[in-house]
């Protein structure tokens, strides 16, 4: 299976997850899913550029979860899901 495959299942399971447990723990409310989209040199790089995004626009770390992968040598990517 290659890299894509893998992410977008992993980031379907991650907000499912997510969905569900927000959904547990209040139904008044419906969940807000966001995805911000960094790259860089290094995971630190790509990491920071979306996290950076997703504190722009409102959300706290508490709120995130990010997933790094390699693209090619020496370019990484990281997706960062946020849920409100």
């Amino acid at each position: 299976m290659s890299s894509l495959p893998r992410r977008i299942a992993a980031v379907t399971l991650t907000a499912a997850a997510l969905l569900g447990a927000a959904g547990a723990a209040t139904s008044a409310s419906a969940a807000t899913v966001q995805y911000f989209r960094g790259g860089g040199p290094n995971p630190s790089a790509a990491v920071n550029r979306a996290l950076s995004a997703a504190y722009a626009a409102g959300y706290t770390a508490d709120q995130c979860n990010s997933e790094v992968d390699l693209v090619v040598p020496g370019y990484w990517r990281v997706v960062v899901t946020c849920v409100r």
